[in-house]
């Protein structure tokens, strides 16, 4: 043999011998998987040293293995809104410095006192549940409020509606919105995948299509099912904000006269600090109790929650709800509470580097979260404990305040804690504290999840169908290699050594690749499979019409795979096109599948055209064989 086919012939059995190698984990994953139970694990085969750089392997999808397939819709216009409700508060504080109340370096940490100032100058409303606001002016509007000025704030993505006497209409650019929503899906689809790796379930897939975050959980029991759902749901939007216990005499207070008869809800009044000035104010709040018959605080929180939407809440302000009492206290001293707060929020999650669970020895143990925050947040927590020394603030997460405690002092150092227990008990609040810490760590959703469709595969459908479907697909392999053996002979043994080395490099690359085996995926390597035999009986025949014209094997072999490249090339390429249009516009199984035929056409066209190359010129040069059978 010359030396070029050397290196082609050491080429292919190189590429073959990694191909194993790379299949070896998953060999061991899949003789793990069908261990019985109490039965010992069996030894793998797999070395340490291949594992380590082999890390890769291919994992039985739902429809094989069975396991929890959850999609949920992003509700992205509440990201919008949200995105157009920051842009308001922010718009507030460059306000101040246009209207010369206080300096740019003033504008983020502009205090209470300086943020009244400027709402006396100029209203910034938002309207309704749409894009829009209104920034309406006590005076006429200035000059320097413009496009331009808009632009250079970084109020890009406002723009200028209308603007009828000292009223300014503003409204989110719709170029933008495309953007917003794609970004939305996104840092949903990684923070959902950020809190499945965080509880350490292995081989689960975290899809996004449209506005749709799919999860894909195989195997797992009903328990992890529960707490999955539960974590994914989730906004865990923690944010830090002081309670405006000086409006005894204005919004909360008058409610009192207004209450739904028979609703439920009552007004409460109790003591608290609001300031270092005033230690000891009369503060109303609302509460509903829970009912003699309900087994649970949520129906109270439904009557609260339904009556807060209807009010018409002042701009600036939030009213909260927080449940009160636990499982020990008796009935009428459990149900849910309101705290009048300050719509904004210097310090929120963004800001927490770090969290876990810890427990009080001076609470009975009880257990809370403890927060670390990041240099920025730090700052900000120092600063914003600082301007509100003996003040209550309401630590919120998801629009719930867990807890309100007094502002002692000015705290430094970083640290922040959620304390526990409201309504649960202590084994209920341990969960409750490491579930909290597992979606604090991952990150808060930018907007919320709404479940669309939820499906519980069953192991048992899924056992059958890969057992009838891999029975199938070896069947008919083993079928049309005798075939090809019996028809073709020594080149139909070649040709089948090309087809196992061609699901070997297909099976191989999928274990690179990290991908998911589902029914539709063996589908589609039982049709590369037929494929690769098609490409091989088109250079087979063109090899015997060149003997029969009495060629030498050498010549015939060089010949026929001359004559037959373009046939094979072309029927290959049209397939692979078809499989580009159906990843394009297909949903679910239909892209895996187009993605199997796909990777199983490229290892198809290589192990026809180059491997079976290799072997026969190793057959009619290496050995100088001089008659070459093919049927």
């Amino acid at each position: 043999m010359d030396r070029g086919l050397y290196l082609r012939f050491a080429t292919v059995v190189g590429i073959a011998l990694l191909a194993v190698l790379q299949l070896l984990p998953t060999v061991d994953a899949w003789r793990l998987s069908q261990r019985v139970e109490g039965e010992p694990e069996p030894e793998p085969i797999t070395p340490a040293i291949v594992s380590e750089w082999f890390t890769g392997r291919i994992s039985p999808g739902l429809d094989i293995r069975g396991g929890l397939r959850l999609q949920y819709e992003v509700e992205v216009e509440e990201y919008i809104r949200d995105r157009r409700d920051t842009l308001s508060e922010q718009l507030v504080r460059k306000l101040g410095v246009l209207l010369e109340i206080y300096g740019e370096n003033d504008a983020d940490t502009a205090t209470r006192a300086q943020l009244d100032a400027v709402a006396e100058r100029v209203q910034v409303a938002t309207l309704g549940d749409g894009l829009r606001a209104t920034v309406t002016f006590t005076g006429s509007v200035p000059e320097a409020f413009d496009r331009d000025w808009l632009r250079d704030e970084g109020f890009g993505e406002l723009r200028i509606v209308s603007t009828s006497g000292n009223v300014v209409m503003l409204e989110m650019r719709e170029d933008n919105l495309d953007a917003l929503r794609t970004t939305a899906v996104q840092q949903a689809q990684h923070t959902v995948e950020e809190r499945i790796n965080t509880l350490g379930i292995a081989e689960t897939t975290v899809m996004a299509r449209d506005m749709d975050i799919i999860v894909e959980v195989p195997g797992a029991t009903e328990e992890q099912f529960e707490r999955i759902r539960s974590i994914i749901s989730r906004t865990a939007r923690l944010e830090f904000k002081v309670l405006d216990d000086d409006d005894e005499a204005g919004f909360v207070a008058g409610l009192g006269a207004n209450l739904p008869e028979g609703g439920g809800i009552s007004m409460m009044m109790e003591t608290s600090s609001a300031g270092e000035e005033r230690p000891n104010v009369s503060v109303s709040y609302l509460y509903a109790p829970m009912r003699d018959g309900e087994e649970s605080s949520t129906p109270a929180y439904q009557r609260l929650h339904d009556y807060v939407r209807t009010l018409d809440i002042p701009t600036g302000h939030e009213l909260l709800l927080s449940e009160v009492g636990g499982p020990q206290d008796r009935i009428q001293n459990r149900g849910w509470r309101s705290y009048y707060v300050f719509s904004s929020a210097n310090v929120t999650g963004e800001d927490v580097s770090d969290a876990g669970v810890a427990f009080d020895p001076t609470q009975g143990n009880a257990p809370y979260v403890s927060l670390r925050f990041n240099t920025r947040g730090a700052d900000r927590f120092e600063e914003l404990t600082g301007r509100n020394v003996k003040r209550r603030m309401a630590i919120v997460l998801d629009d719930k305040v867990f807890s309100a405690p007094v502002i002692n002092q000015r705290i430094g150092g970083g640290n922040a804690q959620i304390t526990l227990g409201g309504g649960m008990g202590g084994q209920e609040a341990i969960a409750e504290a490491n579930d909290l810490v597992v979606v604090l760590k991952a990150g808060a959703l930018p907007a919320p999840l709404r479940p669309s469709n939820e499906q519980l595969i069953g192991p048992t459908l899924g056992h059958d169908s890969v057992e009838k479907g891999a029975m199938g697909a070896l069947i008919g392999i083993g079928l049309v290699l005798i075939l090809m053996a019996l028809y073709y002979q020594v080149a139909g043994l070649v040709a089948d050594v090309m087809v196992v080395l061609n699901v070997l490099l297909l099976l191989a690359l999928m274990a690179a690749l990290g991908a998911t085996l589902t029914l539709p995926g063996i589908a589609a390597i039982a049709l590369t499979v037929g494929m690769a035999v098609d490409a091989n009986v088109l250079i087979t025949e063109r090899i015997r019409e060149e003997l029969r014209l009495g060629k030498s094997p050498r010549s015939a072999v060089d010949q026929g795979f001359a004559r037959a490249f373009s046939s094979v090339f072309d029927s290959q390429i049209t397939t692979f096109i078809a499989g580009i249009v159906l990843f394009q516009f297909g949903t679910g199984p239909i892209k895996g599948f187009a993605v199997m035929l796909m990777i199983g056409i490229a290892t198809s066209l290589f192990t026809g055209i180059f491997c079976s190359r290799v072997m026969l010129d190793w057959i009619v040069r290496g050995l100088k064989v001089e008659r070459l059978r093919v049927g």
